[in-house]
């Protein structure tokens, strides 16, 4: 089950924040304000929990098809996570999946100066036959619906307000004048008292997603490997290890 439209989000970053009276004209905390960390909070979601998604393709008899007719696909962030090959009668048939293999040549991806494309160097599937593609996507969180999954949902708020939190602290910030005394003093106090807040609820965000164990996107890799979505870091050359 998805979690509440963007408006249920919304209204809970903002029971948690509060009222900013002191904040007016273009600094006041507008619901736009409160969305803008609330997509923050959604892509990175995205990046560290991505959304998986599994779509249906039929064969044209071809050897290339554009991952651009894939409902979700990204290029750039997308990966495919696994292809299953003639699932026509699968689960009505209780067959075992047939899951290609890009180790071992069975799919690749191909780019020509502008479409990305999954390439099957020896099969061509006619219209006959059905693959099934798993592969990642950014989620979604709109007036209307959500991807994101109901567990999520108080990681999204939680990560929500600490970059709201971000947002004030730099108004804060840039609303000091120079130096004059006790309040300028006090401003400064609440300027870190934002990025207090912040590192707090990021810290809460952490733990709804599974702890500090969650990969983020800049961790290291080990180097013998293939990307998920078929492409190969630059020190391999074709299959070589």
């Amino acid at each position: 089950m998805p979690t509440g439209t963007l408006e249920t989000v919304r209204n809970r970053v903002k029971r948690i924040l509060g009222e900013f009276p002191f904040f007016t004209g273009e600094n006041s905390l507008s619901d736009a304000v409160i969305d803008e960390g609330i997509a923050q909070a959604v892509s990175r979601l995205s990046r560290n929990v991505p959304y998986i998604v599994v779509e249906d393709e039929t064969g044209d008899s071809g050897r290339y098809y554009a991952l651009s007719d894939l409902d979700s696909w990204e290029d750039d962030f997308s990966q495919i996570r696994q292809i299953d090959w003639d699932v026509g009668t699968r689960v009505g048939s209780d067959e075992s999946p047939q899951f290609l293999q890009l180790d071992d040549g069975d799919w690749r991806i191909y780019r020509d100066p502008t479409t990305r494309y999954l390439y099957f160097p020896s099969r061509t599937p006619s219209s006959s036959v059905t693959f099934r593609v798993t592969y990642t996507a950014r989620y979604t969180l709109s007036g209307a619906t959500s991807t994101i999954p109901r567990q999520f949902e108080d990681a999204v708020v939680f990560l929500g307000v600490s970059r709201v939190a971000r947002i004030v602290q730099l108004r804060v910030e840039k609303s000091l004048d120079p130096p004059m005394g006790v309040e300028f003093v006090t401003m400064r106090n609440k300027g870190s008292g934002f990025k207090s807040v912040s590192d707090g609820y990021e810290k809460l965000y952490i733990e709804e997603i599974g702890g500090e164990g969650v990969i983020g996107a800049s961790s290291e890799r080990e180097d013998d490997l293939r990307f998920q979505h078929g492409e190969q870091y630059m020190f391999h050359h074709g299959r070589l290890r």
